[in-house]
């Protein structure tokens, strides 16, 4: 079954995904590499754990994980901006106890927003006219067969998160290793968008038009 994709957030996400390609730091900007830590994800009455290895009740996944293409240009304190982009991916089995079979996640954001403060804990807040926006191609996998393509794609998801929290453990604008960011954000309050859900099967069809709220994403910079 196909859902059609919202026109307001196909343009916000089509526009977002352009700048994740061409995206280029002005030359005050630094840019470090990040790598998920942690967090969860609540969308539709499921919970998934954003921690690398988790989301299988205490079992590994099945697949290895994406490359982390995550990267965070920051510049001068004066102006306080600070932009995430790439991607990443997360193995998940739904049901409490995780249950069924394993799923794996594709995930691209662009994130955007300012950071305020004269020292570490800096607070962090997302911006217009990105927020955190993402999107989600979710594959059944198995552990024979890690393979993903248009037969066992099950849905594609976008959206946009705006946070209702954020910090940053360490220096800024110019971050170093093992420094971290802490964001959490719904796609509920103002500056989100609901999810759209599109070429979903059974249960993510379900998710289309939904919310989806972030709690203690963790990024560190590596």
């Amino acid at each position: 079954m196909r859902v059609p994709v919202p026109q307001k957030l196909l343009v916000a996400l089509a526009a977002a995904l352009t700048l994740l390609a061409v995206l280029a730091s002005p030359s005050s900007a630094v840019s470090v590499d990040m790598e998920v830590g942690g967090g969860s994800l609540v969308v539709a009455g499921n919970t998934f754990d954003l921690t690398p290895g988790g989301g299988g009740g205490g079992e590994d996944p099945p697949c290895p994980d994406n490359p982390n293409t995550l990267a965070l240009n920051t510049d001068t304190p004066s102006a306080g901006r600070w932009t995430v982009t790439g991607g990443f991916s997360v193995q998940f089995r739904l049901g409490t106890p995780p249950s069924g079979p394993w799923y794996k996640a594709d995930i691209t954001i662009i994130g955007s927003g300012t950071f305020t403060g004269a020292s570490s804990p800096y607070t962090l807040a997302t911006a217009s006219p990105n927020h955190i926006t993402f999107q989600v191609r979710l594959y059944e996998v198995g552990v024979d067969d890690c393979a993903k393509d248009s037969s066992n794609l099950k849905c594609v998801i976008a959206g946009r998160a705006a946070s209702t929290s954020g910090s940053f453990v360490g220096t800024l604008p110019s971050p170093s290793v093992g420094d971290a960011a802490t964001v959490s954000g719904s796609t509920s309050v103002p500056g989100g968008l609901p999810l759209a859900a599109s070429s979903c099967s059974a249960p993510f069809v379900a998710w289309h038009g939904q919310h989806a709220t972030l709690t203690g994403l963790v990024l560190n910079v590596v």
